[in-house]
């Protein structure tokens, strides 16, 4: 008879535990979904970016300026070269008549360099 009261003193205090803990869980809960409805609206009205009657997009339009596709290898290498033609001179900064880069000359104006760097380059050299 001892041990049926025991267990059924543990399982009653077990269901007691549990019962605060949901309740406890159920506060903090609501704290988090009024958090959460509270930061919700206000994305909500910070997305809307459109207004509410715009237009639909008209899917059967044909596009304004169409690639033709290409019917053959050559066409389409044509078409390439092309392309390869306008990203190369919109990607290059310098003008295209620019003079190449003489690599042999010495700088005009080289940057002083400080006792510290040339003790680090005496220490370090390989001579």
């Amino acid at each position: 008879m001892n041990s049926k009261l025991s267990m059924i003193s543990i399982v009653v205090t077990a269901a007691l535990v549990a019962g605060v803990s949901g309740l406890a869980q159920a506060a903090d809960n609501s704290a988090k979904a009024r958090n959460f409805a509270i930061q919700n609206e206000y994305l909500q009205e910070q997305s809307t970016s459109m207004p509410a009657g715009s237009p639909p997009v008209d899917t059967s339009a044909a596009p304004a300026d169409p690639v033709p596709k290409p019917s053959n290898l050559s066409q389409e290498e044509a078409r390439f070269r092309v392309m390869d033609q306008q990203l190369q001179q919109l990607s290059t900064g310098m003008p295209s008549g620019s003079p190449p880069v003489n690599r042999s000359a010495v700088n005009q104006d080289p940057a002083p360099r400080g006792l510290a760097e040339e003790k680090f380059l005496e220490q370090n050299s390989t001579k």
